[in-house]
């Protein structure tokens, strides 16, 4: 039998699926009716943070597809929490911003993604906390290379 990450319970790679499972069973329970996806969250933090942005930009951002994105826009926009405008500038691009829901409901969301980190990082202190962001953030950035 041939040694792996699969067989460490101790390695990133089990203790990756580990939080990504935990995490998604604490959302699950903590959206209510709200039906939106983690994915769609993020994608609501783009324009959130990024008010007017191009759907490029976000498939860019979130390394997925333009189609991707509009698959992910149309979803959004028939839940009344993204809209869509013509940039003035340039009458070609197309602004994405949050509804007033949408940003009452992604306000939501950073409640929700707070209360999962502290209960990650209950038992850490700062230093260790931004020392494993740091690691984390390396770690993301190098996979990069690997597309």
């Amino acid at each position: 039998m041939k040694d792996s990450v699969f067989n460490d319970e101790s390695s990133y790679f089990n203790s990756w699926y580990n939080i990504t499972k935990y995490f998604d069973k604490f959302f699950a329970n903590r959206i209510g009716n709200l039906n939106i996806s983690p994915n769609e969250v993020m994608f609501l933090s783009k324009i959130y943070y990024n008010k007017g942005i191009s759907q490029k930009a976000i498939a860019n951002q979130m390394l997925v597809s333009e189609a991707y994105v509009t698959k992910m826009f149309k979803s959004l926009n028939n839940k009344n929490l993204v809209k869509k405008s013509i940039d003035p500038k340039n009458n070609t691009r197309r602004q994405l911003f949050l509804t007033e829901k949408g940003k009452k409901v992604f306000e939501e969301m950073i409640e929700i993604f707070n209360e999962f980190e502290e209960l990650l990082f209950q038992k850490y202190g700062k230093d260790q906390i931004k020392y494993v962001a740091h690691i984390m953030a390396t770690i993301g950035t190098d996979s990069l290379k690997f597309q």
